[in-house]
């Protein structure tokens, strides 16, 4: 299958058109897709009418999916899709002191998604099914390219660090009645290495985000510090493609390279409904 990439920005994200994903890609055409998305971390595949059997489809293509263990979170009868949505089943705006909407809210924190897991996801893919007429991009950011950026002394005082990773730390700021009790349990803090290596690039990349709590070794303090300066380091204008969402858009991105983050917009007045599939790491980080 023939398609086209257009690059869009420097260090990250690229589009890719002539694409129909409501039909299996053919594994020579999914080889160079997949080498698109690893060389840019971040893939845009505009116009996909595509359902939710068709995105789990196309996802597990990438690879094996994780299941949304988190039963306000999943779509109905879809332990594969998460819904970033401030709509309920009817599609009628959420209040904004809905549990689920205060979980969502701290998805505007730059983070990778389950890096609070033992074995964190290697992709996510979202696809745009409402999106607001202002507001609600997603902005992605190279952490690859921003590990590169660093200098040699700092590169060096990050080598062989580990952090704790935290789902609740991420949601301390909120009043969380969305999860059971066995959901909570489930999910205790875990350690990466503050720099991984890419499995198959061979990068190194910064791996810290907002459910980053600590850096073993280190007083509190200088851990948090050294956490959020690595974040704002990369989060620069130069490592970031912000995202404006149009019906039918699909994104795909790396999150073993990426951190990402929603924008706001007026949950009270407008609608918005993205499904995501996330794709499963193949092993633990340490």
């Amino acid at each position: 299958m023939d398609f086209t990439v257009r690059k869009l920005t420097p260090n990250v994200g690229a589009e890719i058109s002539g694409l129909d994903l409501r039909q299996p890609l053919d594994p020579a055409t999914m080889a160079e897709v997949r080498k698109v998305w690893l060389d840019n971390v971040v893939v845009v595949i505009p116009e996909q009418p595509i359902d939710d059997e068709q995105q789990i489809a196309f996802s597990r293509q990438v690879g094996a999916l994780e299941l949304i263990n988190m039963s306000a979170l999943q779509m109905p009868g879809r332990p594969e899709i998460y819904g970033a949505t401030n709509l309920d089943e009817n599609d009628e705006l959420m209040p904004p002191d809905h549990p689920v909407m205060q979980v969502n809210h701290d998805n505007r924190k730059w983070h990778s998604d389950s890096s609070f897991k033992h074995v964190p996801a290697m992709a996510s893919l979202l696809h745009a099914r409402i999106v607001p007429p202002v507001g609600g991009d997603t902005a992605y950011a190279n952490m690859a390219a921003a590990y590169e950026a660093l200098a040699d002394d700092m590169k060096a005082k990050l080598e062989g660090l580990v952090a704790v990773h935290n789902f609740y730390w991420s949601r301390r700021n909120v009043k969380v009645t969305a999860f059971t009790q066995a959901e909570t349990s489930a999910l205790p803090p875990t350690r990466h290495p503050v720099v991984r290596r890419h499995p198959e690039t061979g990068r190194r990349a910064l791996y810290v985000g907002s459910h980053t709590e600590s850096i073993e070794g280190m007083e509190w303090d200088e851990g948090r510090a050294l956490i959020d300066g690595l974040i704002e380091h990369a989060t620069q204008p130069e490592f970031v493609y912000q995202h404006a969402w149009r019906v039918g858009d699909l994104v795909w991105w790396d999150n073993r390279a990426a951190l990402h983050c929603g924008m706001p917009f007026d949950i009270t007045r407008h609608k918005r409904r993205l499904h995501r599939t996330t794709v499963a790491g193949t092993g633990p980080t340490l």
